[in-house]
């Protein structure tokens, strides 16, 4: 018999998107500089480039503390940000920017299997007790601080104190 923390942990997918009064390139532009990750993601505190296409993130998650490295691929053509870290838990992602004139569409998705205790972590932190409604608050918070950005009217959304 295997315990909680031998079993592999199941990958859970979430996607979002959202609205922006503002043109595509500009805003891919803006989300493609490393340097503005902690702008625009709750969590983040600061984001450093390193060599080639990989990333140091630093932060915090309701009371954890982290220092995560991984990779930030940026597709121009596309307009495609791809990123995951390296380590236990395995979270990656993509964004897209898509528009036509002052009109654009962010996407999400990311995909995370977070170890059984990080899982329980989160949950315990969440207002609904629930890992997914942790992940889509963070996820919805992001495109939020992106568009009020984007659009000049606001800043970083901040997660909910409890989290």
């Amino acid at each position: 018999m295997t315990s909680a923390k031998e079993r592999p942990a199941q990958t859970t997918d979430f996607e979002q998107s959202i609205q922006v009064n503002a043109q595509a390139d500009n805003i891919f532009q803006y989300l493609s500089d490393v340097r503005n990750v902690p702008q625009y993601l709750p969590t983040v505190t600061n984001a450093q480039p390193q060599s080639g296409e990989r990333i140091r993130t630093q932060g915090h998650a309701g009371d954890h503390e982290y220092d995560s490295d991984g990779h930030f691929r940026i597709d121009q053509q596309r307009k495609r940000l791809e990123w995951g870290s390296d380590g236990e838990n395995e979270y990656g992602g993509w964004m897209e920017v898509k528009g036509n004139g002052n009109q654009s569409e962010v996407k999400v998705h990311i995909h995370y299997a977070p170890s059984s205790e990080t899982k329980q972590h989160m949950e315990e932190q969440s207002p609904q007790h629930s890992f997914e409604s942790a992940m889509n608050e963070g996820i919805g918070k992001t495109l939020k601080s992106i568009k009020q950005i984007c659009e000049g009217t606001g800043g970083k959304e901040e997660i909910s104190p409890n989290q």
